[in-house]
């Protein structure tokens, strides 16, 4: 496939310059890093939040950050270049190529740097899973858990969908829906009963990642008398929420006005 062919090209360019892509990988796993340690300091002091244990936080870590760098490897680009692209023009190059706009900003951005914060969120859920095993739920933990955190992959990259979306009507959107973006990886990544009312409504009803992370993660480990079926099937949220935002994107980039460069 072409998409593969541009990753392939803009990986090895990155790989030009290799001191700079190791020291970047290594920025992010450092950065996650001292953010676990944060967190395990947190849970040795008080010993539980909210009656969640570490490891079963690690859980709710694991698939909500796993989820956000899958996305920055493959969809950054719809958040960082967008804007640039529609005000200077270049956005018209892609339209007048037999590929899907879509797939070319993506392809064109694809970010190997992230790799090193995936790889950390991958080893915490891995560590999470394990932990929490038992002969009542190891099946949901083995098979269960890896469909949410595919679907939450599908919420964030329908999230970053949804905010090049906007830039073609709002021209100067960007930092303030990377405040939402960013935000929701800091925050839902704890137990969502741990924060406000408000923020707990805001990120199930305006942006579901608690139906990708923590309802999920209630229901696996029956931490709920009202564990239902509702809270099993939460995670299909994530796709449908990317489907409408490619619907959407699509809708806007017909409307698209070229700058006349």
């Amino acid at each position: 496939m072409k998409y593969f062919t541009i990753v392939k090209l803009i990986f090895k360019a990155y790989l030009q310059y290799k001191v700079d892509f190791i020291v970047g990988i290594l920025n992010q796993i450092l950065v996650m890093f001292f953010e676990l340690l944060g967190m395990i300091a947190l849970f040795h002091t008080f010993g539980s939040l909210n009656k969640w244990s570490v490891s079963e936080t690690f859980l709710i870590y694991g698939i909500v950050n796993f989820s956000f760098s899958f996305a920055e490897v493959f969809f950054r680009g719809f958040e960082t270049n967008m804007e640039s692209l529609i005000r200077g023009g270049e956005y018209d190059r892609y339209l007048l190529r037999p590929y899907s706009t879509i797939l070319q900003i993506s392809a064109f951005n694809f970010q190997p740097i992230r790799f090193g914060r995936l790889a950390i969120a991958l080893i915490v859920l891995i560590f999470g899973i394990v932990t929490n095993i038992s002969p009542d739920n190891w099946y949901l933990l083995v098979f269960y858990i890896p469909f949410v955190t595919v679907c939450g992959c599908f919420l964030y990259g329908g999230i970053y969908v949804l905010v090049a979306s906007l830039t073609f009507i709002f021209n100067q959107f960007m930092e303030f829906t990377s405040i939402f973006v960013q935000g929701s990886v800091s925050m839902m990544q704890y137990p969502k009963d741990s924060f406000p009312k408000a923020i707990q409504n805001f990120f199930t009803y305006i942006l579901p990642v608690s139906l990708i992370s923590y309802y999920p993660v209630i229901f696996t480990l029956k931490k709920s008398e009202g564990a239902s079926l509702i809270l099993a099937i939460s995670p299909i949220v994530g796709i449908l929420f990317y489907v409408i935002s490619i619907i959407l994107f699509k809708h806007l980039e017909r409307k698209y006005s070229s700058s006349g460069n």
